[in-house]
């Protein structure tokens, strides 16, 4: 039995054994559930002559340098900023940021409030001008490849808004060709976002 195929499907059978993972093979022989990691070969897609050719005008250039059986990383990171864009409003507490959308579960980020009108003053008896001041990031995290969701916990009038950065590799996107192959036949729609078959 070979190590792999030119065969794309969308069971999986015939990425290399090696690296036999995607979004939905996670195992490889070799590497098990690590495969699935920048440390290893990330997910894997099997791209076509067509596939490649419709990936070299995009902006972030060429997603691999061959047809074949491609490994795609995404980095991650912390988040390094969050930056507040309004304060919203009746917010009559300091509290906690509930974050979402990835990650590793370990993130805190508290807050503090203070009167919108005079910010020397952390409280205001009209509940309209109780806005949030300050962020302070206890533990950025981990793990993060997009910006996560950020919402302000507690009761309020308008919710606050904010804006995320990231630190680390976040976001930057490494593709390898692990075997280069112009004969790769079928086509796991999956990979599409990544590779367009048209």
């Amino acid at each position: 039995m070979s190590l792999w195929t030119n065969l794309d499907g969308i069971t999986g059978n015939g990425k290399p054994l090696y690296a036999n993972t995607t979004y939905r093979i996670s195992n490889s022989t070799i590497n098990g559930s690590k495969a699935n990691t920048s440390k290893y070969y990330g997910a894997v897609f099997g791209v076509s002559a067509a596939e490649q050719s419709n990936t070299l005008a995009k902006l972030d250039g060429s997603h691999s340098q061959h047809a074949g059986w491609v490994s795609q990383k995404i980095g991650t990171g912390p988040v390094k900023s969050i930056t507040i864009t309004s304060g919203g409003q009746g917010y009559n507490s300091a509290g906690f940021l509930t974050i979402s959308g990835g990650g590793d579960g370990t993130i805190n980020v508290s807050y503090t409030i203070a009167n919108s009108l005079n910010t020397m003053q952390t409280y205001s008896s009209n509940a309209r001008q109780n806005t949030i001041a300050t962020v302070t990031i206890v533990s950025g995290g981990a793990a993060f490849n997009v910006a996560p969701t950020v919402i302000a916990g507690g009761a309020n009038i308008a919710p606050a808004t904010f804006s995320v950065g990231l630190g680390g590799r976040a976001g930057r996107v490494q593709y390898e060709t692990l075997v280069a192959m112009g004969s790769m036949t079928g086509d796991d729609t999956g990979d599409d976002k990544y590779f367009p078959v048209a």
